[in-house]
């Protein structure tokens, strides 16, 4: 049989075995429990500390990694890979802080969308769904993306077979158990990859021993401006991006309670920085030794590292790493399904029957799909995403501040976005001195640092113009500036709102609680 035939059968193996193994778990609770659609979505309180240690690891590594880290260090050199790596982690902790803060004050809301609908109205909760939908779809789009690459680039076999499995297989076990089944099969897949990456460390132990290394390091490699840009532009594009991605929202829900959430957060991202740094490092090793490059962008790195200079690794090894890249693909494909359902059915199918989500998780694949089999780099599919999130972290974040609420209003938020996305057209415009060229430049071709530095700043600038624009007119026409609700009165509220719904999901009431509405507020005095 031939490498192709034997990878793909196991692949496809290793897909089913841990999509049955979901099923059995999914069967098993349902007879134990008929879970709500709430339970479906969050499993509010229900994983312990080292459970969700594991699915905050495993929703966060995904097959991209292998990919996109060393494509990374073939520009941004050893100080973007560090920089990298590091912002893979951060980013679990600051959302599992925020979260326990976001939980603490508004213990009931489903989704981020939840929050924003309740703290600034219709208008904004549109904007961060739209935000939330188009990351989390790149964020899928590129597991898709990465596992037909690997089938493709490395194995030589077709891209459609493998990330039809993964769709399929992972769609069927979301439908039957939800985000409490995907948590648990993010600990399998979680040891299954690990295992296999040790596997693969100790060969390239053995193997690799390159005829010279040049010193000192080769521009590309050492310290340069791209790895210099990397320590601002990283940091904050990972932790926008995982601010606008339900999964990691989902897991604060999930937690049992907040000592397991912040613990768990930890060890999450403290296993996600050492997995990432090695699969990236796997790269630089291969480049920095002169290995030929059977992708001249640097995506396929790590497994010409295993090849070790010749023209192909021994079948075993790339058996193993196909696997692990497969089990990988996996935890992140069915976290990024629970994470678009959960955002689509908390905005829109309040009130519903559960299978209402669990129809949306087969709907959502196949655009998705289509998308992914187009093959696109995935650094620049991140690179849209995440600039994106950027725009519009602080005017979401900025909601939790106590002292700006009643101030701070939709209105005002949503000044901000525009003046954070304004920043970096005008950027791209003095940097290339030509609009359309200064948009490729910011959104497609780099990771430069005041592509990221600048919609920070400005849509903080944004924010206060706004509320001083929105305080003179106020003053003008007359009309005070709404107080919130205290969360005592909010919570009250949100249960008389709830008595008089139907359905089996308690949801966020449809009025938010910084409306103008009188229910609402308290008018300044």
């Amino acid at each position: 049989m031939s490498l192709v035939s034997v990878t793909y059968g196991l692949s496809i193996a290793t897909i089913v075995l841990f999509g049955v193994g979901a099923l059995f778990v999914a069967r098993r609770r349902l007879r134990e429990q008929q879970d709500d659609t709430e339970f479906f979505l969050t499993a509010r309180h229900s994983v312990p500390e080292r459970t969700i240690a594991w699915s905050f690891y495993a929703a966060g590594v995904g097959a991209w990694v292998i990919f996109s880290m060393p494509a990374y260090v073939i520009s941004a050199g050893i100080v973007g890979l560090v920089a990298y790596s590091i912002s893979c982690g951060l980013p679990i902790l600051i959302v599992a802080r925020v979260g326990a803060i976001l939980h603490r004050k508004y213990p009931n809301v489903l989704s981020l969308g939840d929050f924003v609908q309740w703290r600034f109205g219709t208008i904004p909760t549109i904007i961060v769904t739209l935000v939330m939908l188009l990351n989390m779809s790149i964020g899928l789009c590129a597991e898709y993306t990465s596992i037909g690459n690997l089938m493709e680039q490395v194995i030589g076999g077709p891209r459609l077979p493998i990330i039809l499995t993964v769709a399929i297989v992972t769609s069927i076990y979301t439908a039957a158990g939800g985000l409490y089944v995907s948590i648990l099969t993010d600990v399998a897949q979680g040891i299954f990859g690990i295992g296999l990456l040790l596997v693969m460390i100790i060969y390239v132990a053995i193997t690799y021993r390159p005829a010279s290394l040049p010193t000192p390091l080769p521009e590309e490699l050492g310290p340069n401006y791209w790895g210099w840009a990397a320590c601002a532009a990283m940091p904050i594009s990972m932790v926008s991006a995982t601010v606008f991605s339900e999964g990691s929202w989902q897991r604060i829900w999930a937690s049992a309670d907040e000592r397991a959430l912040k613990r768990g957060s930890l060890w999450g991202a403290i296993g996600l920085v050492i997995v990432c740094f090695l699969y990236g490092f796997g790269g630089f090793l291969a480049i920095w030794a002169g290995f030929p490059l059977s992708d001249p962008l640097g995506s396929t790195a790590f497994f010409d590292l295993l090849a070790a200079g010749k023209e192909s690794a021994p079948a075993w090894v790339i058996i193993f790493a196909s696997l692990a890249t497969v089990a990988m693909n996996e935890g992140a494909v069915d976290s990024y399904q629970n994470a678009i359902v959960d955002t689509l059915a908390s905005r829109f199918f309040r009130g519903k029957n559960v299978w209402y989500p669990r129809v949306l998780v087969f709907a959502i694949n196949i655009p998705i799909v289509v998308v992914a089999l187009k093959g696109y780099n995935i650094i620049v599919l991140f690179l849209i995403g995440n600039l994106v999130c950027t725009i519009c972290a602080i005017p979401v974040l900025l909601g939790l501040v106590d002292r700006l609420e009643g101030y701070y209003t939709g209105w005002s938020m949503v000044f901000g976005i525009i003046t954070g996305f304004f920043s970096i057209v005008v950027f791209g415009y003095l940097k290339m001195g030509d609009l359309s060229a200064g948009m490729q430049y910011v959104f497609i071709d780099s990771y430069d640092w005041p592509s990221f530095v600048l919609p920070l700043v400005f849509s903080v600038v944004g924010i206060f113009v706004g509320i001083g624009i929105e305080g003179v007119v106020r003053k003008a026409c007359g009309l005070p500036f709404p107080i919130a609700l205290t969360v005592r009165e909010a919570i009250v509220h949100h249960n008389d709102s709830q008595n008089s719904s139907s359905g089996d999901i308690q949801y966020a009431p449809d009025k938010p609680v910084y409306s103008q509405g009188e229910e609402a507020f308290r008018e300044v005095k």
